[in-house]
């Protein structure tokens, strides 16, 4: 194949590929480097398919039973975060380039396809286990569902042998039943580990097990972020995984410790879901995998209520009220939030008698040195870190929510939605 490639002059071979469907252009890549280096350097994808821009950020929030969108509706909503097109719905598990992993379905919300999954075979009693989508376009139309083992499913008050205690966590062979919707079924797959183990079964049972089941798939590669705050990086090519170490320096609040992973402009990054922000990088330089300080983020501003165009689609309320939500037509049409001078606020310089108000971390934008906070459970923020600067986005808060007894009002977990408009969906 490489010597028909030299032998097709590229401008030929280019016009060619760029007649070809779009399904048979995503598989064209995989044929050979040249071919991949010619798709991506004349940009033969449609730009405006692929997930290249934020369409908004799904946000789980404790005790509701669906997940909330919040988006910027300015342009006509790009997407419904209501999926009850589904059979059953349930709150969004994870996120991958465009498509949603909820209880038993993978959902493209863009084009409103979806496939469900067959059950998956329990890889035993010994752990927990969390589910994790896997998905880039620009390589194939399928995707992959992986089970990992969180933690051992091990009573802390029940005495072990010193052996079983002593044992390493994640073990050296790590089993994952992983779903290809190339082949329609579950299969196992070995996964040797490469390095140190995070600790030792004891070491899990004595941690706190307050996290975020975060994963993040980039080159190749799912990073998972689990108990003790440790990362899995689990690269698909190879089939082995690593243990990366949690950053230093890092600081807690009300006894919990957790980390949100997300990746941004430059790859892999970190930070507390709760004060003070403070965003670590993963350098993957020279072999090594370790956590850089970037950025110290302390905000103080103020609660006027400035031009909000982003608005919380308030799936769960219109749901439990029997109301239709508005903004439910889907348009296809392109949506990138892209300016970086749209509803500017001026963070106030910190007083010495003054503290910092309390934010909690959204998620990082994919394509941009950003982060998107939130003040309290009101106000959503996204935090330009190359230069500081504040942009107000919207109130997040949904209706009706904290109002019965016994609710804890928090937020569980967000993702920053990347829209696909491929209409190829296994």
């Amino acid at each position: 194949m490489e010597n028909q490639d030299v032998m097709l002059p590229q401008d030929v071979l280019a016009d060619v590929l760029r007649r070809i469907a779009l399904r048979d252009l995503v598989i064209s890549r995989c044929v050979c480097k040249a071919w991949c280096t010619i798709i991506d350097a004349r940009h033969l994808f449609p730009a405006d398919l692929l997930p290249h821009w934020v369409g908004g950020i799904i946000i789980n929030f404790n005790d509701l039973m669906l997940s909330e969108f919040f988006s910027r509706p300015s342009t006509g909503p790009l997407v419904s975060g209501n999926l009850n097109y589904l059979p059953s719905t349930s709150v969004v598990k994870d996120h991958c380039n465009g498509l949603l992993l909820l209880d038993g379905y993978v959902v493209n919300p863009a084009t409103r396809q979806w496939a469900e999954l067959p059950p998956c075979p329990s890889l035993g009693l010994e752990s927990f286990e969390g589910e994790h989508l896997v998905f880039d376009p620009t390589i194939s139309p399928h995707y992959e569902v992986l089970v990992i083992p969180i933690s051992p499913k091990l009573d802390r008050d029940v005495k072990l042998d010193p052996t079983v205690e002593e044992l390493e966590w994640p073990a050296s062979l790590c089993m994952l039943h992983v779903f290809s919707s190339r082949t329609k079924r579950w299969e196992e797959r070995r996964f040797v580990r490469e390095g140190e183990a995070a600790g030792t079964i004891a070491d899990m049972r004595s941690t706190r097990q307050y996290y975020q089941n975060r994963a993040v798939y980039w080159r190749g590669s799912l990073y998972v972020h689990l108990p003790s705050h440790f990362v899995m990086r689990i690269s698909l090519s190879n089939n082995k995984y690593q243990v990366i170490k949690p950053p230093k320096g890092r600081s807690t609040l009300f006894g919990k410790d957790m980390l949100y992973i997300g990746k941004s402009e430059k790859g892999i990054y970190c930070a507390p879901v709760d004060n003070p922000v403070r965003v670590w990088i993963l350098d993957e330089s020279c072999g090594q995998l370790e956590w850089v300080l970037r950025h110290n983020i302390s905000l103080h501003v103020d609660t006027d209520e400035s031009s909000r165009p982003w608005t919380l689609q308030d799936v769960n309320y219109y749901e439990g009220y029997g109301e239709d939500a508005k903004d439910e037509a889907i348009a296809r049409q392109k949506f990138d939030w892209d300016s970086d001078s749209d509803n500017l606020i001026d963070p106030k310089s910190m007083a010495d008698d003054e503290s910092p108000c309390y934010t909690g971390i959204l998620g990082f934008h994919p394509f941009k040195e950003v982060v998107f906070l939130c003040v309290g459970l009101q106000r959503g923020l996204a935090y330009h870190l190359d230069s500081s600067k504040v942009q107000e986005l919207g109130n997040i808060f949904p209706k009706c929510y904290g109002t019965s007894i016994g609710i804890q009002p928090f937020i569980k977990e967000s993702f920053i939605y990347t829209p696909c408009w491929m209409e190829e969906f296994p």
